[in-house]
């Protein structure tokens, strides 16, 4: 069974949303009626091309494609900088001389999405791309939505832009190989479109955790469909993060992201999340706009997953010099996503650094870094 959501750009840009078990297999049925192009440039990164590239190339080449080439870098998040997209760049560019229209495939995770993405916005002032996620923060959160780019100066996705993909084909199939830590890791964004817009979904996740884990195929589905749909509808009302709308997507990412930095990068990204989640929780209750039983519910929901709520390893200066380089924040003033309740937000600029100071000190810990 295939569900396809549709996201509603206009313009044009509309795009499907294709998610289901074993659909890689169609791969070449999804993509030819978009007539993309006739050669194809793969990238990817060295994990999962051990695990999948063979798999789809041999597919792809029954679509009778002029050539197809691959880009692989290698894996993790601190391989989303310019030397990758260069060498990606630079195979672009030898790959152009021939007379080929040359479309991108992404496979792979977060990482290759915005990396990939990117590369697609830059090459020859836009590349129309195909989104093949392989790991769930890719599925529920990285892999739709058009925000592409790369880590600059140790400042997370500092450079980068908008650019949506022609279609993303999300085959849950790819899931199997994730380890735990992975899917734990990605859970925190399902928490996040939970509190954000859907309490029904967040109590799903909660009594069906265990299921996840056991790689329950209809449980994954439900999950990853249902945040696709809350992603999609917020893109389609906000593209370019202009009216505000878009903003509540960083829900526990404002200290989330600054904690993922400071800790170089050990801290997975939803591992991080999770923390900037119930800090940001923690200051709303403290500035009195959100009920303390409503944050030890979402805080209960984090730690049956598994996930961290204690920050290791990292200290709060550090914390705060990676806070203050929020490229969300506008002429100096910080800016949080609280909730108000389960699917109300409310959003407050310039919070005293001393109040978020206090906040994050007391979910530091000193003891070993959160594994």
């Amino acid at each position: 069974m295939v569900e396809k959501i549709k996201v509603k750009l206009g313009q044009g840009k509309d795009y499907d949303i294709s998610v289901g078990s074993g659909i890689i297999k169609d791969i070449n049925i999804i993509i030819q009626p978009l007539k993309l192009g006739d050669s194809i440039f793969i990238i990817t990164d060295s994990k999962v091309a051990k695990l999948y590239l063979d798999k789809l190339v041999s597919i792809l080449k029954k679509g009778n494609y002029k050539e197809i080439r691959t880009g692989i870098i290698p894996d993790g998040e601190k391989y989303k900088n310019f030397d990758s997209y260069k060498n990606l760049l630079g195979k672009l560019v030898e790959y152009n001389k021939k007379p080929n229209k040359i479309f991108i495939i992404n496979l792979g995770g977060g990482v290759i999405g915005d990396l990939g993405g990117f590369v697609a916005h830059t090459f020859k002032r836009g590349t129309k791309y195909v989104q093949i996620p392989t790991t769930l923060l890719a599925f529920v959160d990285s892999g739709i939505g058009g925000k592409v780019g790369i880590d600059f100066n140790d400042t997370k996705n500092i450079v980068g832009g908008f650019c949506q993909p022609a279609v993303v084909i999300g085959d849950i199939d790819f899931l199997e190989t994730l380890d735990k830590k992975e899917i734990q890791s990605a859970l925190a964004e399902v928490v996040k479109y939970g509190v954000i817009h859907s309490e029904k979904l967040l109590n799903f996740l909660g009594e069906n955790i265990e299921k996840v884990f056991n790689f329950d195929k209809d449980v994954l589905l439900k999950i990853v469909t249902e945040s696709y749909k809350i992603k999609a509808d917020i893109v389609r009302q906000d593209e370019f993060d202009t009216k505000g709308i878009r903003v509540s997507l960083n829900y526990g990412h404002t200290i989330g992201h600054a904690i993922e930095a400071a800790s170089k990068y050990r801290y997975k990204h939803g591992q991080a999340v999770a923390v900037g989640i119930l800090c940001a929780n923690d200051i709303a209750v403290k500035l009195g706009l959100l009920k303390k039983e409503v944050a030890d519910k979402i805080e209960n929901i984090i730690l049956k997953i598994g996930l961290p709520d204690k920050i290791t390893g990292c200290n709060i200066n550090n914390i705060m010099k990676h806070f203050w380089s929020d490229k969300k924040f506008i002429t100096g003033k910080n800016r949080f996503v609280f909730i108000k309740d389960i699917g109300r937000v409310i959003i407050k600029e310039d919070i005293d650094e001393k109040l978020i100071r206090e906040i994050i000190r007391k979910r530091i810990s000193k003891n070993n870094l959160y594994k």
